[in-house]
């Protein structure tokens, strides 16, 4: 995944308009993505103005989405990559997220299984661990 270091991978991400939550994604010298993005008061999916848990799962999904060409480590063509989160496992919840805030998310691949992968994704708000956890996700061919 190192080799798309620096180059901004959030137009991976195959959702438009007000569900495309990512301005900006990035692939890690450590094989890893992440992403940061600030939550403006007229986001659709405050409550309160809060972020639900649900959110915060798809800030961590659309993180993996962006680098989801990066993670098909058998991709080398410049064929469309796409995917879904299928399962979730031990997620934990230590905070939330609301306006004004930035979060920073960061999703690393640590097993992979034909075109199954599993992730350690993990959203900070500031320096606060807010949200950790297993994510594992399908990526197939959009083609």
């Amino acid at each position: 995944m190192a080799e798309n270091a620096g180059e901004n991978l959030a137009g991976n991400i195959p959702h438009a308009g007000p569900m495309r939550w990512l301005s900006s994604a990035f692939a890690k010298q450590d094989n890893s993505i992440s992403a940061q993005q600030y939550i403006s008061a007229d986001h659709p999916f405050l409550l309160h103005g809060r972020l639900p848990r649900s959110a915060i799962i798809e800030y961590i999904a659309q993180s993996a989405a962006a680098g989801g060409k990066a993670m098909a480590l058998g991709n080398h063509t410049d064929q469309p990559v796409s995917g879904m989160l299928i399962a979730l496992r031990d997620v934990r919840f230590y905070g939330s997220a609301g306006a004004g805030d930035t979060l920073s998310l960061r999703v690393a691949v640590t097993h992979r299984m034909g075109n199954m992968y599993r992730c350690r994704g993990q959203a900070h708000c500031g320096e606060a661990l807010i949200c950790e956890g297993w994510f594992s996700f399908c990526m197939h061919s959009s083609k």
